[in-house]
């Protein structure tokens, strides 16, 4: 996801941006009809006013410190990269102290009340037609742009299907595990951090199992390469950056009721207006982040 927002910043090839178009476009379509036939049942994240914008902002800023979004921290940790180990672990405290000391006080002091919005309820347009109307826009853009040879790792389009059947396999064994919510990694980050120092072994559910699974098929991927991704010297300045970056992060995503990946893979499938406002406001934090010069 930040390399997505770093395309666009800096003006480069939106390849990353199209690959996630895609696997939205995929799962919209298909979570969506999931839902007209009742197959899955979903809770739509709830919007806080200015305390979800502001989550989303702070997220934002946190990626940029931790060099990677809440999904990326994860797979990069899978590589054998220890700073990214220290981001999830600062991500899983952030978000379990935050959890249950910080976030609804900071609701309460911004006035915001939650409540279930979506984009076409807010807009009053058929949800169907608002639908048409996103495929059809994001798939003129996408056209734009051929794939390219890769020299490693697959095209955008390959890519983007890739996780858009990723994404949708996730709502359905959500659904089965009794808690439909899609792709997201606060959530069972902050169950690790409970399993670790509450022992609440209720926390081994799940979202916990999921996000324990990144790192593992990370490694494994990046050993069935032929030309695995080399580990790079840990430099010291990292380590309070990326302390810094995942407690941003942590604390911007229970704030915001989600992280990138749970609004942006699940929420904005579904038009969820929370997630919406979330996404835009990340991509605010992340530019802010860059132009400052914390990406190095």
């Amino acid at each position: 996801m930040l390399t997505a927002f770093y395309e666009v910043i800096t003006g480069r090839v939106p390849e990353t941006l199209r690959a996630y178009l895609l696997s939205v476009l995929v799962q919209m379509i298909a979570v969506n009809l999931f839902i007209e036939l009742e197959n899955v049942q979903v809770s739509y994240l709830q919007f806080f006013g200015i305390a979800t914008a502001i989550g989303g902002l702070v997220l934002g800023l946190g990626m940029v410190l931790a060099m990677g979004c809440s999904g990326a921290i994860f797979y990069r940790a899978g590589e054998g990269r220890i700073d990214y180990w220290i981001a999830i672990l600062a991500f899983a405290l952030s978000a379990w102290a935050s959890n249950n000391w910080l976030t609804d006080a900071t609701r309460r002091m911004l006035g915001g009340n939650g409540i279930d919005l979506t984009l076409p309820r807010t807009l009053g347009m058929d949800r169907w037609v608002l639908i048409a109307t996103i495929v059809l826009a994001a798939f003129l853009y996408m056209i734009r742009g051929r794939p390219r040879l890769m020299l490693i790792g697959w095209d955008w389009c390959k890519t983007g299907i890739a996780l858009g059947i990723v994404g949708v396999m996730a709502w359905l064994t959500s659904s089965l595990a009794g808690h439909p919510t899609g792709l997201g990694t606060v959530q069972g980050s902050h169950n690790l951090a409970a399993l670790i120092l509450e022992h609440d072994w209720t926390a081994l559910n799940w979202n916990l199992m999921m996000v324990a699974a990144i790192p593992v098929g990370s490694f494994i991927a990046n050993r069935w390469q032929r030309n695995p991704v080399p580990r790079k010297p840990l430099r010291s300045r990292r380590i309070p950056q990326a302390i810094l970056g995942g407690m941003l992060m942590g604390f911007g995503a229970t704030v915001a009721f989600g992280d990138n990946i749970l609004h942006g893979f699940s929420g904005v499938p579904i038009l969820g207006l929370s997630s919406i406002v979330v996404m835009l406001c990340i991509f605010a934090g992340a530019w802010i982040g860059i132009k400052l010069g914390w990406l190095k």
